[in-house]
This record gives structure tokens, C-alpha cells and sequence, in this order.
């Protein structure tokens, strides 16, 4: 997203180049860097790297030189400047023995050696007070710097420059000297170049002929980036569609390269550089998609009203009202459908039995339902979810529909018939003795099979102060319908009635069952007469009688 004339951009690529062994490439990037932004310390930076690379350590040393002079710190870059000022030193000695032999008295020798000293004093005196020297014209740099600054006051540079060797310096010194005052001239010129903004200014989306509206949009969706997410590989696609993509398949979209760990680490943020550049470049754009995003998850999810109201249904099993359901969503469409539940803040959907596999739309689940509200979701490495449900509201479903993969319905929520004045007495005394039947069964059941079904499904409820009024009635009758062998057309049926006094006669019915099949297993190794369709024959005579029970 940046500007093709970005001195970043070419310092980036410098790099790269130099790392790919093209050392003349990356001065070419360097130098356009450093023309293009003259007081940035990084682009000299590059530039000196890159020198180095080329063999040329003078020049090197004199790019390193300006950009300690520029920026604020230079611990990153004193190995390279130590470097690249002892090949200097080296190169400067080897060209003052290469000029011949000269023979010397021991007398000239010492005087020699005197005279050195005291140059070469003066020389290291001088390079070290150019570069710990601090100017007044230093920029905020675009962005951190390889180097750090220890540097000195401006006094005390303009008291280091000043001090100009004389002309009689010895021959095998002058190179050092031109060095010198390179360096000053360089520092010079900068302190003469206009403050350059530190920020790049990206021109906007609407009559820009630099930027396409194309370059700004997902590959997957065709739509603007929303929510950008760049994926290890280096490709960004919308946060939301390559969720949809590692539903089915743990590799990159583009370049199908493996994302198994990235997934695993669970470590998916918005980049934030490209969500800032698109809120800078596309400003409309960007909260037109937001605005269209946030709809299209409350459409996927459904909203509940007080009428008729379109949700998502996963076609599953029956749940009832107040009941815990833990649920494992493993495919793709559910994951999808689970994901905009959350996102949207609705956190809720229908679930349904399914009835008929061969059928399709509504027709392969039940005509009633119940809303789950999610409590908790436990999102595993592999994309899976793991949620904790708890039943809510029943409804009817009046219509079906589909939305990416999974099923949504047009529904309306139902409720308990209100009990008649003159049957309040006979329903109270059918509770109570159903109650009590209900806890006496359950005391009845093995203490290993108690702690199973209470792990998944929790205690039995005990009845509410104001069960009459509750739209569902009592939570405890819903419990216990949860956890009774019932079949999935009679779990179906219960749910949907709205009397009370049905559900009721019902659950006593089940009960005086369970009741007297548990008598007659109890009986059978004496009497030796239980067989497996003698079971089953009672199994059927249970639904046959729930059902009478229930159209009564």
C-alpha cells in the first residue's frame, strides 16, 4: 500500500537485493531512497551496506558517517563503521608501502615515527568528533532506524571541523584527509535540504488514477477488504473468508501453502497497517462494507422478535427448553453458521430433529424446535467448536430456507395454553403426583448412571414458586424428558404441544413404563421370559400410549 515513490519501499528492497547477493541493484535502490528523502538516516544506511558489499569502503565510510550524523542511534551500526573504517585504515597503509622501498637513517626513522604519532593523533582526534557531532536539522525518522546516536553537541562539532590540518601533512595521510572533508561537506548539505514530511500522504480512492479500486479488494469475496488478515505466506484476504476457506482446507487460498501451524497457534489478528491505509485511502468505502458486513451477519444468524422471525437451524437432534445441550460442530456450514452467531452479538439459533435424510429443505427435520442460547464456545486448534448450550424458547416452523451451506426457517415461537380456572386444581395435584413419581424413578437409577447424565445434562430442577405462569411450564418436566428412552418422533410431539396437563400425563405414562419394565427385568433370570422383541414390544407400546396420551 505504499507509494511507488516511497523511500521505505526502495530501502526494502535494497535490502532484499543485498540478501540476494545483487549488491550494484541495491545501491541503485539506496541511492533513489536517499534522493528521494535526503535527511533519512537509513537510506545513507543501505547506501554504506551496500558500498561495503562493492568493495568501495571509502564511499562506505562516508554514507556511514552521514547517517550517525543523521539519526539518533548508532549501536546497530558501529560493527559496520569499525568494519569499514579498518579496511580504510588497511587500504591507506597498504598504498603508502606499495609507493617503493625507501631506506631511512635511524635518526630519520624516529623523527618519522614522531611526526606520525602526532598526526595520526590529531586524524583520530578529528574523525571522532565528526561522528559523535549532533545537528541541529536531525528529522523524525519514517520509521525506526537500524542505527542509535551518541552524539555530541553542535558546539562541539563546529569546534572539530574547524580544526583544518595545514598542507604539509605527510603523503600517506592526505587520503584520510579528503576523506574527512567529505564527510564535513556531506553534514554541510544537509543542514542546507528542506524538512521532508515523515509520514507518506496515500492520495484517496475517488479520482485517483494511481489507485485502483481493484488493488484494494479480496481475492476470495471480489468486495473491499474487511477486517484484512495477512496470512504467514504474505497473502490478505478478509478476516470472514478465510475463516470459509480453512473450513474445508487448512492451505492458503493463493498459493496453497500450507497454514496447519497458523491455525494451531490460533494467533489471526487484523493487520493494521492495511486496515489504516484502507480507512485512509477508501474512507466511504470501507463504512459502506462495515455496514454491510454487520447485516449480513444478523441476517445469517436471525434476530427473535415477538412474531414470526427468520433464524439459523442446525439440524440435529431435539432440545428442550431450560435443558443443557452440549453440541461438537465440526462441518464446514455449522462452523460458518456458529461463527456469525457469535460475531453478530445474537449468540443464539434453532435446533431441529432430523427426521428424513433422503428429504431436503424443511421437510428432513421436525416441525418444532427449541432456541439454544450459547453460553460458552470452546474453539479448538483444528477450527471445531465445542459449545455449551442451554435450551430456550420452542417454535413452529412455518417455512424453510437456506443460507450458505446451512438451514434457516421463517418460525413462530409458542407457548403453554393458559390453564382454565376451574382445571388449576386438577393440574397442581397432577404435578405434584408426577413429581413425585419422576423423583422416586430417578432415585432408582444406578449412582454411576446418575453422575453421567448430571455431568451433561446437570441436577434436576426443582419445581419453580410460579410454574403455572412460566411459558413452558416447569423446568424440571423438560429435564426429565431429556433423559427418559423416548423416541425422536415422541421427543418431537411433547415439545410441540402447548397443554401442560398433556405433558404431564404423558411423562407419567413414560414413567409407569419405565416402571414396570424395570419390574419385569428384575423378574426375568428367574422366570426366564424376557427376550429382545418382547422389549421392543414394550418400547412400541410406549409410543403408542405417549402418543394416544397426546392426541387425547
Amino acid at each position: 500500500m505504499h507509494s511507488p515513490n516511497s523511500p521505505l519501499h526502495f530501502s526494502n528492497r535494497a535490502n532484499v537485493l543485498l540478501i540476494l547477493n545483487r549488491p550494484q541493484a541495491s545501491l541503485n535502490d539506496a541511492d533513489h531512497a536517499v534522493r528521494l528523502r535526503p535527511d533519512w538516516g537509513k537510506g545513507h544506511y543501505r547506501r554504506g551496506v551496500a558500498l561495503s558489499a562493492l568493495g568501495r569502503h571509502e564511499e562506505a565510510f562516508v554514507a556511514f558517517c552521514t547517517s550517525v550524523a543523521i539519526d539518533k542511534n548508532t549501536q546497530n551500526i558501529r560493527h559496520e563503521l569499525t568494519r569499514v573504517l579498518h579496511r580504510v585504515l588497511l587500504n591507506l597503509r597498504r598504498s603508502t608501502v606499495s609507493r617503493g622501498p625507501y631506506v631511512f637513517t635511524e635518526s630519520n626513522v624516529r623523527l618519522r615515527r614522531t611526526r606520525d604519532h602526532h598526526h595520526n593523533h590529531h586524524y583520530h582526534y578529528r574523525a571522532s568528533r565528526i561522528l559523535n557531532s549532533s545537528q541541529r536539522h536531525r528529522r523524525p525518522a519514517l520509521n525506526s532506524s537500524d542505527c542509535e546516536d551518541n552524539s555530541s553537541s553542535e558546539e562541539e562539532f563546529t569546534q572539530a571541523i574547524c580544526r583544518r590540518v595545514s598542507n604539509n601533512v605527510p603523503q600517506g595521510n592526505v587520503k584520510l584527509h579528503i576523506l574527512l572533508d567529505r564527510i564535513y561537506q556531506e553534514v554541510e548539505k544537509l543542514k542546507r535540504v528542506e524538512r521532508m514530511p515523515a509520514e507518506i500522504l496515500l492520495p484517496p480512492l475517488s479520482g485517483s488514477s494511481t489507485v485502483a479500486t481493484g488493488d484494494l479488494d479480496c481475492i476470495l469475496c471480489c468486495r473491499l477488504l474487511w477486517k484484512p488478515v495477512t496470512t504467514p505466506c504474505g497473502h490478505t484476504y478478509c478476516w470472514m473468508c478465510l475463516d470459509r476457506c480453512l473450513d474445508y482446507s487448512s492451505a492458503c487460498p493463493l498459493c496453497v501453502t500450507s497454514l496447519a501451524d497458523y491455525l494451531a497457534s490460533n494467533q489471526k489478528t487484523v493487520t493494521e497497517f492495511v486496515e489504516k491505509a484502507l480507512k485512509t485511502i477508501a474512507p466511504t468505502e470501507y463504512s459502506s462494507r462495515a455496514t454491510n458486513h454487520r447485516l449480513e451477519l444478523i441476517q445469517g444468524s436471525g434476530l427473535l422478535g415477538n412474531n414470526q422471525h427468520n433464524i439459523a437451524v442446525f439440524v440435529c437432534t431435539t432440545a428442550f427448553p431450560c435443558v443443557a445441550c452440549p453440541l461438537f460442530v465440526y462441518e464446514p456450514r455449522y462452523r460458518l453458521m456458529v461463527r456469525r452467531c457469535v460475531e453478530s452479538g445474537v449468540r443464539h439459533f434453532g435446533i431441529a430433529a432430523c427426521l428424513n435424510r433422503e428429504a431436503t429443505g424443511s421437510k428432513r427435520y421436525a416441525e418444532y424446535g427449541t432456541v439454544l442460547e450459547i453460553r460458552d464456545r470452546v474453539l479448538m486448534k483444528d477450527g471445531c467448536s465445542i459449545l455449551s448450550t442451554v435450551g430456550g424458547r420452542r417454535f413452529r416452523v412455518l417455512s424453510g430456507g437456506e443460507r450458505d451451506g446451512y438451514d434457516t426457517a421463517e418460525v413462530e415461537l409458542i407457548r403453554d395454553s393458559p390453564i382454565p380456572l376451574e382445571c388449576l386444581s386438577t393440574v397442581r395435584e397432577l404435578h405434584d403426583k408426577v413429581w413425585s413419581k419422576g423423583k422416586k424413578w430417578w432415585s432408582s437409577v444406578s449412582p454411576i448412571q446418575q453422575e453421567e447424565i448430571e455431568r451433561v445434562f446437570g441436577e434436576m430442577p426443582t419445581p419453580e414458586e410460579d410454574w403455572i405462569r412460566l411459558p413452558d411450564g416447569p423446568s424440571w418436566t423438560w429435564w426429565i424428558l431429556a433423559i427418559l428412552p423416548l423416541g425422536p418422533q415422541l421427543q418431537v410431539g411433547i415439545l410441540g404441544t402447548t397443554s401442560l396437563e398433556k405433558r404431564l400425563r404423558a411423562i407419567e405414562k413414560t414413567l409407569n413404563h419405565m416402571e414396570k419394565r424395570q419390574l419385569t427385568i428384575t423378574a426375568a433370570p428367574a422366570e426366564d421370559t424376557t427376550t429382545s422383541s418382547s422389549i421392543c414390544q414394550d418400547d412400541n407400546d410406549l409410543t403408542h400410549s405417549s402418543v394416544s396420551v397426546m392426541h387425547s
